[in-house]
């Protein structure tokens, strides 16, 4: 099976894509609250490096 992604001519701009990374940030930040329950190891460390960026913007 093709994959049509990859295929695809329509790409995001790589101002649209941090935009779109920044919005999908914020509702993670919302939504998910390490200080108050215990997260798997991955997603903290997701977590961590998406704080690390966000403090570099």
């Amino acid at each position: 099976m093709p994959d049509r992604i990859a295929e695809s001519t329509d790409r995001v701009d790589a101002e649209t894509g941090k935009m779109v990374t920044v919005a999908i940030g914020k509702r993670l930040r919302e939504a998910v609250h390490p200080e108050e329950s215990a997260l798997p190891v991955r997603l903290q460390i997701l977590l961590d490096q998406l704080r690390a960026q966000d403090s570099k913007a």
